[in-house]
Parts: structure tokens; C-alpha cells; sequence
């Protein structure tokens, strides 16, 4: 009894230890919950459900923290977190407070389709989830398509009030479009967002156009209806042909996710009936 009473101790005490080891995180975006959900990760914080992106159920009960948009500083700080995971597109929103309060940050960089991948296995060496990296990489692998003839790709982002930017072959979208053999067209090569051209867009003439809402999907595909019925973009060779496309989150989005098949394969698909 006495020998069992020792084990018992000993692993107690090794539970303890590896327990003080695993640090407090807090998840930002949906996008981060969900690889930290496939690593098998705990969370003490993670991001409000919007209307388009719903945080996996695994966290269901798991304190919500808000968004970049509106974050609830209450919560965040009263999970206690050790290091708060963000965007690196929107450390600027959460770098001050957390350095004021003296709480770790580390941006995440979900540009493109690369630099998801690099995040991934970063995450797995990091907290020692090598194996459920891996096997995450393998389920949102893609192919890159190579093709003789590249349809011409313009992509455009709308935001709420009826104005849309025009995004470039180093957005994700951008370069989902370039790996599944298209061009990317009417975009600035060295700004990832750009104010639309109409002279730019009509001298590209597109053979697809994909329109993606930030925001309000419902007010930003209207107002998309509305211009497109308008001089220049009634003309364009895609608005005469119906290759128009309307997409929205969770499969579509500004930065990387891991729908990133489901978008790839669907681009793929809009391609393949120009490339015939």
C-alpha cells in the first residue's frame, strides 16, 4: 500500500508539472481556433461566433473574447492568458493593451496558402503536435495547376456602403487563383488592396470575375448587382458570358483558412470551364 501510495504521488505530481507547462492561450480569429482545435489544443479564451464564422464546438463553453472589430477586453483579461494569438494582419488592434498588461502576443501570418501552411507546422513543432500538424497539412493539400491558356482572374472585395477594392495575386484569393492556373488581372501588382479602376478593368476584360464580401453579404452583393448592370463592367467579356461569381465566408475570406480546399477546388472548377 505504501509503494502504491507513492506511484499515486509521483504521477500526481508529474500531472501537475506538465499541466503548469501548458501556457493559458487565447485564440482571436476563428480562422487560428480552428487549427488549434485540429492540433487538439486547449484554449482559455477564443473568438465571438459572427453571422458568416462559428468557433468549433470543441470550445463551445470556453470564454468568447470578441473580435478584432469589437474585442471584450473583460474577458480577455479575465481568462488570464500566457500568450494570445493573432493575425498578423491585425496585431495592431491588440499589441498595446496586451503589452501593457504584460501578457505575451504572437501574430500568425494567413496571408496566402504558404504562409498557412508555415503557421501549422510552426504551431506543431512549438507545443509538440507534430503528428496532428501533419496530419492536418495533409487534408488541406492542394495541387497546383499548370495551364497553356491562363483565364483571366479579377477579384474584388466589397465593402459595406457599395465601394469594392480590387485584390492582387498575393491576396489568398489571389493566389488560389495563380495555383490553380489562372492570372490575376486589374489589380496593382505592389499593393494587395487597391481602389477599383475601371480604365484597368476594361483593358483587362476578364474571363471570370469573383466578388467576395467582407462584410453584410446580402447589402454588398447588391450593391456589386447594381454596378455590374452599369457602364463599364455590363460590358466585360465575364459579366456577357455569366463567369461572375459571388462568394462569402466561412469557404471564402481576405486571409487563409482551412476551407482552403473547398475554396481551391471551387476556383479550379470556375477555370476549368474557361480552359475547355
Amino acid at each position: 500500500m505504501a509503494v502504491l501510495g507513492l506511484v499515486y504521488l509521483s504521477q500526481q505530481k508529474q500531472s501537475s508539472q506538465t499541466s503548469e507547462k501548458q501556457p493559458r492561450i487565447v485564440a482571436t480569429t476563428v480562422a487560428i481556433t480552428e487549427v488549434f482545435a485540429h492540433l487538439n489544443m486547449k484554449l482559455v479564451g477564443v473568438p465571438s461566433d459572427s453571422s458568416l464564422q462559428k468557433v468549433p464546438n470543441k470550445y463551445h463553453n470556453v470564454t468568447r473574447v470578441g473580435n478584432h472589430v469589437s474585442i471584450n477586453w473583460d474577458n480577455l483579461l479575465t481568462a488570464k492568458p500566457d500568450i494570445v494569438y493573432v493575425d498578423s494582419e491585425l496585431t495592431d488592434e491588440y499589441q498595446g493593451k496586451l503589452k501593457e498588461q504584460k501578457i505575451g502576443m504572437k501574430s500568425l501570418n494567413f496571408q496566402n496558402y504558404g504562409s498557412l501552411v508555415k503557421s501549422i507546422k510552426y504551431l506543431g513543432r512549438k507545443y509538440d503536435k507534430q503528428k496532428e500538424a501533419q496530419k492536418l497539412l495533409s487534408q488541406i493539400k492542394i495541387k497546383k495547376i499548370s495551364r497553356v491558356q491562363k483565364p483571366k482572374v479579377l477579384i474584388l472585395m466589397g465593402m459595406p456602403g457599395g465601394s469594392f477594392l480590387v485584390m492582387n495575386s498575393k491576396t489568398y484569393l489571389g493566389d488560389l487563383v495563380k495555383r490553380a492556373g489562372g492570372e490575376v488581372v486589374g489589380a496593382s501588382p505592389s499593393s494587395l488592396y487597391t481602389t477599383a479602376s475601371s480604365e484597368a478593368i476594361v483593358q483587362a476584360d476578364p474571363d471570370i470575375v469573383i466578388r467576395l464580401a467582407h462584410a453584410m453579404p446580402k447589402q454588398v452583393k447588391a450593391a456589386f448587382i447594381t454596378t455590374f448592370k452599369q457602364s463599364p463592367y455590363n460590358n466585360l467579356k465575364a459579366v456577357k458570358e455569366k463567369h461572375v461569381y459571388d462568394v462569402v465566408a466561412p469557404k471564402f475570406s481576405p486571409t487563409a483558412n482551412l476551407k482552403v480546399k473547398q475554396a481551391y477546388n471551387q476556383v479550379k472548377r470556375w477555370l476549368d470551364q474557361i480552359d475547355k
